[in-house]
């Protein structure tokens, strides 16, 4: 977990929890890095990403602070990171222009590259997001065509796991989309106000609705489905009542980003992280 702590919440609400705050690392500030992408790995690692600089930043369980990335298409660059997830002991960025996942390890040494393009011919494939399952396999959506496509290692796979187009969804509008441990993903659909389980073969179990305005950040806490939005509303998805909770967001500062690192749910904004411990 990260270790400064600058102060301490208490948010009462239906569903109780506790928000502790942290400040970003004063190497960020000096080297310029503001990131807008995060997610935690295995032992308390936590990895963030400037979109903007197209630069990596690791923090390791003791605190340590590593840099690596930047602007280009060389073999450890990015042109349009649109994606930063865990794949086990890999860090993987997906950069939508160049059609690829580059592979980290948790010191941010490159490690290699992966093709998105499921034809090998060039293809007009480009992807809008990713995540990973736990058996090492990771699944990318497009918004040009609707289809989620699973790959690992190896490759992306030429036929598609799931085509949205095909389902029984009024509109299709993803803007998260969350796979966890037992294999469901989630799928978070702000313009119909409901997030769509579907179970690792890709057939639907079942539809949550959602009460909170323009949520745009869906993630798996202790076996709840949780949405937020940029201004810090939260809900917990239950198919029998509402829970509703609030971020300490302030006016001065905006929601990016969140993951889930052991219990806790992280909430990047543009000026620092708050850690929800739910009850």
């Amino acid at each position: 977990m990260i270790r400064a702590i600058v102060f301490f919440y208490l948010v009462s609400c239906l569903s109780a929890q506790s928000v502790q705050v942290y400040q970003f690392p004063k190497s960020f500030q000096a080297q310029e890095f503001s990131p807008d992408m995060i997610t935690a790995g295995l032992g308390e690692w936590v990895f963030y990403l400037d979109s903007k600089s197209r630069r990596l930043a690791s923090r390791s369980p003791a605190g340590d602070i590593l840099f690596a990335g930047g602007f280009g298409n060389d073999f450890d660059a990015f042109f349009d990171p649109v994606g930063l997830t865990i794949s086990n002991l890999d860090l993987l960025v997906c950069d939508r222009s160049e059609k690829r996942i580059l592979r980290f390890d948790y010191k941010l040494n490159y490690t290699g590259n992966i093709s998105l393009d499921p034809y090998q011919d060039g293809s007009e494939v480009y992807i809008d997001k990713i995540s990973t399952d736990p058996w090492g396999y990771f699944y990318v959506y497009s918004a040009d065509d609707h289809l989620i496509r699973r790959g690992n290692a190896s490759g992306i796979d030429r036929l598609p796991f799931l085509d949205l187009n095909q389902q029984t969804i009024e509109e299709i509008c993803l803007e998260s989309m969350v796979i966890v441990p037992n294999g469901d993903i989630g799928l978070l659909f702000p313009c119909m106000g409901e997030v769509v389980i579907f179970n690792r073969l890709g057939r639907i179990k079942f539809k949550l609705m959602v009460a909170i305005p323009t949520p745009s950040k869906l993630q798996y806490v202790e076996d709840k489905w949780i949405v937020v939005n940029a201004d810090g509303q939260g809900q917990i998805l239950d198919h029998v009542e509402t829970s509703e909770f609030s971020i300490p967001i302030r006016a001065d500062e905006q929601l990016l980003d969140c993951t889930v690192n052991n219990r806790d749910m992280i909430c990047l904004t543009n000026q620092r992280m708050l850690v929800l411990q739910f009850d």
